[in-house]
């Protein structure tokens, strides 16, 4: 049988890939009408789609979290907000994704501290440096924490660490009032970035935002 029988049989067995009217007919036999019910019926759920393509992935992952061992995870979407916790307002980041068998999951981090650093300049101290940065803070902001810390700036050559100032606040809503109230005072800072503080704490615990991460330590995992 030739190339080109065989391609005209395939045709023949497969009208409605290239016929209009058919096509249009099996659309319009499909069509759902949803809802907002949790399922569809008739549609899979992603957790039937596991069961069927398991292939053994979900009692590997059960074993390896039991045994706190290392799991793969994909984050493809965040969420950070300021949640009670115990008698304090605490940054609470979730990070939603997959597993390796295909199972939605959501890492919570937890006990996260929110924070901005300000460059004491060369010829001034701590003590007085702090005392021009409470003035300015105490009017932008209602709670806030100030530690002095020693650290490499992150522009340029330098063999020594240089002095900072670390501002802790309850959220990233104050961080990024203090942080721009600072700037407008030109003073130098650092761990200032506004618009992806989610990317900085995920990137501090080796979780990556998109592409497999391993998870090392023992996270709340909601699968």
């Amino acid at each position: 049988m030739t190339e080109h029988s065989e391609l005209s049989e395939f045709l023949s067995d497969a009208p409605a890939l290239f016929h209009p009217e058919a096509e249009k007919d099996k659309m319009e036999a499909q069509v759902i009408h949803y809802s907002s019910a949790n399922y569809l019926n008739g549609i899979p759920t992603q957790d039937d789609i596991v069961a069927e393509n398991d292939g053994g992935l979900t009692a590997i992952l059960d074993n390896a979290l039991s045994n706190y061992q290392e799991i793969p995870f994909m984050a493809v979407d965040f969420g950070g907000s300021s949640e009670k916790i115990g008698e304090k307002n605490r940054y609470v980041l979730r990070l939603y994704g997959s597993l390796i068998n295909g199972q939605k999951a959501v890492v919570t981090l937890i006990g996260i501290r929110v924070f901005f650093d300000i460059r004491v300049p060369e010829k001034e101290s701590v003590d007085d440096f702090k005392i021009k940065i409470d003035k300015i803070l105490c009017s932008t902001i209602n709670a806030y924490k100030i530690e002095p810390i020693e650290a490499f700036p992150f522009r340029s050559y330098h063999t020594e660490k240089k002095l900072y100032l670390r501002v802790f606040t309850y959220g990233t809503g104050d961080r990024k009032k203090a942080l721009q109230a600072i700037q407008d005072n030109d003073f130098e800072t650092a761990s200032d970035d506004i618009f992806s503080f989610h990317r900085k704490i995920a990137r501090e615990n080796g979780i990556a935002i998109s592409g497999w991460s391993m998870l090392s330590r023992r996270p709340k995992i909601d699968k």
